[in-house]
């Protein structure tokens, strides 16, 4: 195995390792921000989900992309219900699009546009209907309008913050999808916990190369 596909298996590893640390962390305000409009388990299914993922991952060998493949069904099968099944998902179609790379911005802007497009398709919801599509959909589109030549880590870095700037739009949304959307405009006044937990899993990435390539 080449030291660059070392490296994006070792990053991948990493992440699941934050990401876990993340939502253990934040567990209690996704329940909160989930019973406003759900059954307030969603910080529990983000943490059952991401247990499973990274020790699905951690008994695994491959290269990133087969890692995140695994980490995705694992993630699906753990998390349950709508939120695990789009997340694990999400997961699963940005490894396999990843597979063995090379993984540069180009080649990681492909594979999350594939997972959107998936998320998108299982999901039946749409930019404003006030889901983790008005987290995704913004991060994006905003690392695809990044230079090509531009060095993934920056690219992410930078589009970071239309992922936070979604998730706060989506305070004043009605919800349109889920188990919200039975409230109408009662929805609206807190932001939707998975746009909310799909910025804390972007900015877990983020936190694995501030660790390894401050900027």
């Amino acid at each position: 195995m080449k030291d660059a596909e070392k490296d994006a298996e070792r990053v991948v590893r990493r992440w699941l390792t934050y990401a876990l640390e993340s939502m253990v962390a934040h567990e209690q305000e996704l329940g909160l921000l989930d019973a406003a409009a759900g059954d307030g388990d969603h910080g529990a299914t983000m943490v059952r989900g991401l247990r499973a993922a990274h020790a699905a991952a951690k008994a695994a060998n491959g290269s990133a992309g087969d890692l995140l493949v695994v980490a995705g069904a694992a993630f699906a099968d753990a998390g349950g219900g709508a939120s695990g099944a789009l997340l694990g998902a999400l997961i699963t179609t940005v490894g396999r699009g990843l597979g063995d790379g090379p993984y540069d911005l180009t080649t990681t802007t492909t594979a999350l546009q594939a997972g959107l497009a998936t998320i998108t398709r299982l999901g039946k919801a749409h930019p404003g209907d006030k889901t983790l599509i008005d987290a995704l959909q913004p991060f994006v589109d905003a690392l695809t309008a990044q230079p090509a030549d531009q060095p993934l880590i920056v690219a992410w870095r930078a589009a970071l913050p239309a992922a936070v700037a979604g998730v706060a739009a989506t305070q004043t949304m009605v919800a349109k999808r889920g188990r919200a959307a039975k409230l109408g405009e009662r929805s609206q006044g807190h932001p939707d916990p998975g746009a909310v937990s799909l910025t804390y899993l972007l900015q877990a990435m983020s936190a694995v190369w501030d660790e390894n390539y401050p900027s």
